[in-house]
């Protein structure tokens, strides 16, 4: 098995480029660790659309530039654009708005003639998906979750919002609220809708601007606050296989262009990322600020992910993940949402508190139960395995394989179980019980929040980033 690693820095933008821009070096180890190859590889593509491949210790080699401004394009967007609607015709073939005096360059295709400024003003409506999977993956919001989301953006007075790679949500603000939005997107069919101060050709996985220096001195004009009631946010809705290192590193690179261009010190915009339940891990581990809200994101154009007959039997896998307090909004009480008052937030109805773990535990719609072996709240159908002392799923378990994606609840580290922690050899005078808290015994609590735990190894917490006597930093 190898481990494909993404290195991350600053020096980006002096990366050889492809056509979505400057690449990001790759970096491939064997199971020992021992380096198999490092390479320059497009930062948008995980599916081989874009075959731009090269060796690291050939990176002062000139490739595709990719800085071409998009007004360079030989589409004329602002011509067919400021024309009036009666003259405008979608050809669904070459996904492209064009003149009705241009017809005969589409003769024989499907055309789209019947438009009208409220249709155009909500493209996602007619535009079909650029594709299902890969770099372009596009999903598009349904109404009750599009609704959702603007009121939670008003329930934290947002006035603007950033939207990467989330055209429903740009078109839904624009048309039907007060809050302004700039959509930042790879999908350059946006130039037919919109003009540069509403939308520009951007790669999130790069921060990179087609449009060049004009389109970025656009985005950071618009990061500028000008009135002390302005609130602007991050909002994004990225490919489910994306390298979150990638993402997150966009995010801070706009962090630190908002502190700039306003010139203030290191103030976090409040920011809203959408992504499965299950990559919890990956994004926390990028961003440990996030948490996760209790809210099921449903989409019109996924076979799966909505709340339909043929969606999944708990409902869909997406939330929304923020660094804002999750006590700041209230979810929707018509699609099944109540509010706990132990954990002071927003879950759903199948989410109940566990007064042992002290929280609403549910990640995946279902109802938890909690398990008195391992003392932790599990997936109903979970069955507790004695000899790695969890709860897990029966089918395909291994015990070796799983103990090593442990993460032990005692020390925090992954890749051991909590008899293997070395909190026992630190700490002689504490012996594992048996039942309940594996450190003290108390069936009140679990371990992870076990006041003897935390004061015995010394742990802090900074940025939702713990440190302790044995994991130093995690």
């Amino acid at each position: 098995m190898t481990h494909l690693e993404v290195i991350v820095d600053d020096n980006l933008p002096n990366n050889p480029c492809c056509q979505h821009g400057p690449t990001v070096l790759f970096h491939r180890t064997d199971q020992s660790h021992a380096t198999i190859e490092k390479y320059y590889a497009c930062t948008a593509s995980r599916d081989g659309k874009c075959s731009f491949k090269v060796a690291a210790s050939k990176k002062s080699t000139c490739y595709q530039d990719a800085s071409k401004p998009a007004e360079q394009l030989k589409l004329d967007y602002d011509e067919v654009r400021n024309a009036s609607v009666s003259q405008k015709v979608y050809c669904i073939q070459c996904q492209q708005l064009f003149l009705e005096s241009n017809a005969k360059d589409h003769n024989k295709h499907k055309l789209f003639d019947k438009l009208s400024n409220e249709i155009l003003l909500q493209p996602t409506r007619f535009l079909a998906p650029l594709s299902m999977d890969g770099n372009e993956a596009q999903y598009f919001f349904s109404d009750s979750s599009l609704n959702c989301i603007e009121n939670m953006l008003k329930q934290v007075k947002i006035t603007k919002v950033i939207c990467l790679g989330a055209p429903r949500l740009h078109e839904h603000l624009l048309v039907k609220t007060d809050i302004k939005s700039l959509l930042l997107d790879i999908d350059r069919r946006f130039h037919w809708f919109y003009d540069q101060s509403q939308y520009v050709s951007y790669n999130m996985f790069n921060h990179f601007f087609f449009g060049g220096e004009k389109a970025e001195n656009i985005f950071n004009n618009y990061l500028m606050v000008n009135e002390s009631t302005e609130r602007i946010c991050i909002f994004t809705d990225p490919p489910f296989g994306c390298r979150t290192e990638l993402l997150a590193h966009t995010i801070s690179r706009i962090n630190q262009t908002y502190n700039s261009v306003n010139q203030l010190s290191q103030q976090i915009l409040p920011t809203f990322w959408i992504f499965p339940y299950f990559m919890e891990t990956y994004i926390q581990k990028q961003m440990p600020s996030m948490e996760m809200s209790d809210y099921q994101v449903n989409y019109t154009n996924h076979r799966t992910y909505h709340s339909g007959e043929k969606g999944l039997k708990h409902g869909s896998p997406v939330r929304i993940f923020t660094n804002v307090p999750l006590e700041l909004f209230k979810l929707p009480v018509k699609e099944g949402y109540k509010w706990c008052s132990e954990c002071q937030k927003s879950v759903h109805r199948t989410n109940l508190h566990c007064r042992v773990c002290k929280k609403c535990p549910s990640k995946n719609g279902a109802t938890y139960r909690h398990c008195s072996k391992c003392n932790w709240c599990v997936k109903p159908n979970y069955v507790h395995c004695n000899a790695c002392g969890r709860c897990t799923q029966v089918q395909g378990h291994q015990c070796s394989s799983y103990r090593k994606q442990l993460n032990c609840r005692i020390c925090l580290t992954k890749g051991h179980m909590e008899k293997c922690c070395p909190f026992w050899r630190t700490f002689k005078h504490f012996k594992m019980a048996k039942s309940g808290c594996v450190v003290c015994g108390s069936k009140q609590h679990i371990v992870t929040n076990c006041d003897e735990r935390k004061r015995v190894l010394k742990e802090r917490y900074f940025l939702g980033q713990c440190e302790n006597a044995i994991n130093c930093v995690k």
